[in-house]
């Protein structure tokens, strides 16, 4: 497989596709797609494809209207999931391989070299067209390259690096408890990999991460499947759904990198907080304590809603 950076088409003649998934958004989804919309001028052409599921507001209509004014702009409605995959992750999972198989099977898409993968909820405030350009002004042979913030890397559940994140932050922190009690694990297990990267940390080559938008080459996208729960020691449990399909890549050659430099937000908020879910499962009712716990802190209002119904 040839990754030579000169085989990136020119940001100028490519053609993306903006993806996301969403569910109760109605309030906020028209100016996110204008900052978004805005950021991703420099391309040739922008498709959007927002995959929607469980919405109990008027996210619908308000996508409707959407796909009347933008040009391009389609979506699709899953409708209720909820009672047919109830793990969030899974829903999500399931959510996200849509994209994957509109991008590998619709043929108005056939001519996108890039697909740009975004959390819709205002996390990307900081995200603008220079730190997207800047990714093509590199010579780091990058299939995937993902974001960064600037108050600390928020996204250790999906991160995956040997020695940075070799594994699940949040099943580390539950082994960890009965040895180090509550607050000392948390600080081990979730704490101590949330570090600041410098916008000058250049590229970081890791086997998993998302931090709440990506780029990748459509090869690359496509080459993966989300899935949303592991088994870890015989045990089944919820997991990121972004590391399945980052691994899947990663098996097929592809190489992950965090961009320092693309900054898209100073520190995550959760715009449209839930009320934690009760599993029947007793490992997911584990972590969905945890959850509330961890994630419930303002530094964790992201996770918060990874963990809700």
């Amino acid at each position: 497989m040839n990754h030579n950076p000169k085989t990136l088409t020119p940001i100028h003649e490519a053609t993306v596709l903006l993806a996301g998934t969403a569910r109760d958004v109605a309030p906020y989804i028209a100016s996110e797609m204008k900052h978004l919309l805005g950021a991703l001028k420099i391309f040739k052409k922008v498709f959007v494809l927002i995959i929607e599921s469980d919405s109990s507001d008027d996210t619908i209509e308000a996508l409707e209207k959407l796909k009347g004014s933008i040009s391009n702009f389609d979506y699709i409605s899953m409708g209720k999931l909820v009672g047919k995959i109830p793990i969030r992750t899974e829903r999500l999972a399931y959510c996200r391989n849509q994209i994957i198989q509109a991008v590998s099977e619709n043929s108005k898409y056939s001519e996108v070299d890039f697909v740009i993968l975004s959390d819709l909820d205002g996390l990307n405030t900081h995200l603008n067209g220079k730190s997207i350009a800047d990714c093509w002004d590199t010579s780091v042979p990058w299939d995937v390259v993902t974001a960064n913030q600037l108050d600390f890397y928020y996204d250790v559940w999906t991160l995956r690096h040997k020695f940075w994140s070799p594994g699940d932050c949040i099943l580390q922190q539950i082994n960890l408890e009965p040895i180090l009690g509550y607050d000392q694990s948390v600080n081990l297990a979730v704490w101590a990999r949330q570090v600041r990267l410098p916008i000058t940390a250049g590229y970081i080559e890791v086997d998993a991460a998302f931090g709440g938008f990506a780029i990748y080459k459509k090869q690359a996208y496509i080459a993966g499947k989300y899935v949303g729960s592991a088994v870890t020691d015989g045990v089944w449990h919820e997991a990121c759904e972004h590391v399945a399909h980052c691994g899947d890549m990663r098996k097929r050659g592809y190489r992950i990198f965090i961009n320092s430099a693309l900054i898209n937000c100073k520190k995550p908020a959760d715009q449209n907080p839930k009320k934690p879910k009760i599993f029947s499962l007793a490992v997911i009712k584990s972590i969905r304590s945890i959850g509330i716990s961890i994630f419930g802190k303002k530094r964790f209002k992201k996770y918060l809603d990874l963990l809700a119904e």
